[in-house]
């Protein structure tokens, strides 16, 4: 897909998740698309300050400078700039609705997350049989969760079941690494049967602990509409960020 586009559609809330994994892969990969990202957010910034005439001001202010630099750090030509800049424009009264100033995000999170518990794997005291899931999943009942990972890791890619995957991005949660966490529940969103529903609970979470309130809606709605799994509890915070 086009960057202009994929760009766009993050910022009106329409990825698909196919087109989420190739936006967070631009992240990390593509310097040039970085810059236009972070450009864009520090607009969504100015927009939430101003409205109406101070927020044009603000954004004519913005692409005044612009136009006088001649800095060569950003590469990035004047009509890319100017096109994050009207992408600001016909979001900013969207932008205005759906973010509450005085909402605190972290609180959200942490008073809707708690660590999925081990459901797949039974560990007993009296059974001494080693196995790298076993290593694994006492680390991550134990709360080790580096070593979970780096044991999850140990398991061949040809011997992994489809929960492997759920349980090291609830590790990477513990460690607080949303990045990691998020690239894994979209992957098993897109790949796996497995704990599909719980990976949009958790995605939505890990959103809304990054004050991505777009995404993080658009995971709460799916989760509604499709599965039984918190969806009380979707519901609820779905109306906590409207």
């Amino acid at each position: 897909m086009d960057k202009e586009q994929l760009l766009y559609q993050y910022f009106s809330n329409s990825l698909t998740p196919e087109q989420e994994v190739e936006f967070s892969a631009l992240l990390s990969s593509d310097t040039e698309f970085k810059e236009q990202f972070d450009f864009e957010q520090s607009l969504q910034k100015a927009i939430k300050d101003k409205e109406g005439k101070d927020l044009k001001d603000k954004l004519q202010g913005f692409e005044a400078t612009i136009k006088k630099d001649t800095t060569p750090v950003i590469k990035l030509n004047f009509r890319k700039w100017a096109m994050a800049a009207s992408i600001a424009l016909v979001i900013g009264i969207g932008w205005l609705t759906y973010t509450n100033m005085g909402t605190d995000y972290e609180t959200l999170y942490n008073s809707n997350y708690e660590q999925y518990p081990n459901t797949v794997f039974t560990i007993t005291r009296g059974d001494t049989t080693e196995s790298l899931e076993r290593e694994a999943f006492t680390a991550y009942e134990l709360g080790d969760f580096e070593k979970a990972i780096m044991e999850f890791d140990k398991i061949p890619v040809s011997d992994r079941k489809d929960f492997v995957s759920f349980y090291k991005a609830q590790s990477y949660l513990g460690l607080g690494n949303n990045k990691e966490a998020k690239k894994l529940f979209i992957n098993i969103i897109t790949n796996n049967k497995l704990f599909v529903a719980e990976s949009h609970w958790y995605l939505a979470l890990t959103y809304l602990k990054s004050n991505e309130m777009p995404l993080a809606k658009k995971e709460l709605q799916l989760l509604v509409k499709n599965y039984a799994y918190k969806k009380d509890a979707a519901e609820a915070l779905l109306k906590e960020l409207d």
